[in-house]
């Protein structure tokens, strides 16, 4: 991440003993506050309605920024560079594979359905990959990140894709798919570190798998409080 959780070996070198321990522990439990905080500003947004959660939102937003932008990682970290970028373009084939896959067992088990609706196909498809883009960053360049600082880099992964489930509770669908997605889309920014395959992979698989579903089961892909309140149209 950035020289804010790990002073250099020479800065070290020169504190007192007391002041090294007191900056290491210091240093250790910051990335758990940021995510812990962060955390709590998503499952708000998600479980609040009218205007609270948009507060909620705003407040995760900036929250996210600022503490991104205070410990000025590069973009190579953040998975915003060009590291990774063709190597990992392989995973976009792979979702439109599955997601194909998807859609032909719809198709054969008669639950194939048009999700996009009031919308053109380009329109919804541009507006969900901006989200899913938005999802990613959230999860891999904020949690995945911290997780990594405080568990190692394998051990994140699996603690990300719960979290990643988690907040997509109680959607008995999404739940399971993104536990599933969610290990998956984090050990490959482990391996690659780069966003972009990773979002538009998301967005296929997920705008499959919202067709490939009945809206009576995902509710239109919402989760929290939404799951309960959505009115079938």
């Amino acid at each position: 991440m950035s020289t804010a959780f790990n002073p250099s070996a020479a800065d070290v070198a020169k504190l007192p003993a007391a002041a090294t321990a007191e900056a290491g522990a210091t240093g250790e439990f910051r990335p758990l506050r940021e995510l812990v905080v962060g955390y709590g500003f998503l499952l708000l947004a998600l479980w609040c309605e009218g205007d609270l959660r948009w507060v909620w939102a705003v407040a995760l937003t900036l929250w996210m920024l600022g503490i991104t932008v205070y410990h000025r990682p590069s973009l190579r970290e953040l998975g915003l560079g060009a590291t990774g970028f063709f190597k990992s373009m392989w995973i976009v084939g792979a979702a439109i594979v599955v997601g194909a896959l998807m859609l032909g067992i719809a198709q054969l088990a008669g639950t194939l359905h048009p999700y996009v609706l009031r919308r053109t196909l380009l329109a919804a498809a541009t507006g969900y990959l901006i989200w899913t883009f938005e999802q990613q960053f959230l999860l891999q360049s904020f949690f995945f990140l911290r997780l990594e600082r405080l568990l190692g880099s394998r051990r994140a992964v699996w603690a990300a894709a719960g979290l990643f489930a988690f907040a997509h509770l109680p959607n008995p669908v999404l739940v399971p798919a993104t536990l599933v997605a969610g290990f998956a889309f984090c050990e490959l920014f482990r391996r690659y570190r780069n966003l972009y395959a990773l979002a538009i992979a998301q967005a296929i698989l997920g705008m499959c798998l919202a067709a490939a579903v009945p809206d009576a089961l995902h509710h239109h892909m919402h989760v929290g409080i939404g799951y309960f309140t959505w009115i079938p149209r």
